[in-house]
């Protein structure tokens, strides 16, 4: 754990640095969120599974482009998986 008080604003902006540390604090600190909100829209525990590792995976990738004008980082990485699991839906589905 970097800092028990540092805001998730602060971590997406060390995670776009590249502060690996950060990006971790970030993942511990959503992760559960993440698969619940992923579960819900997959009912399925695998698939769910890889979104949230996806999710995570993308949120390092773009770090340094969030816009925390556009909203809070939350809100940015539930976008993130909801777009990544209804990806995932249509695909099945096809």
């Amino acid at each position: 754990m970097l800092h028990p008080l540092m805001s998730d604003g602060r971590l997406v902006e060390r995670m776009a640095t590249g502060d690996r540390g950060a990006h971790q604090e970030f993942a511990d600190r959503h992760r559960q969120s993440v698969y619940a909100q992923v579960y819900a829209m997959l009912i399925d525990p695998t698939a769910a599974e890889q979104v949230v590792v996806e999710t995570f995976d993308r949120a390092w990738r773009s770090a340094q482009e969030f816009n925390p004008r556009a909203g809070s980082p939350l809100a940015w990485l539930a976008e993130i998986a909801r777009e990544l699991a209804e990806r995932r839906k249509h695909a099945v589905t096809r």
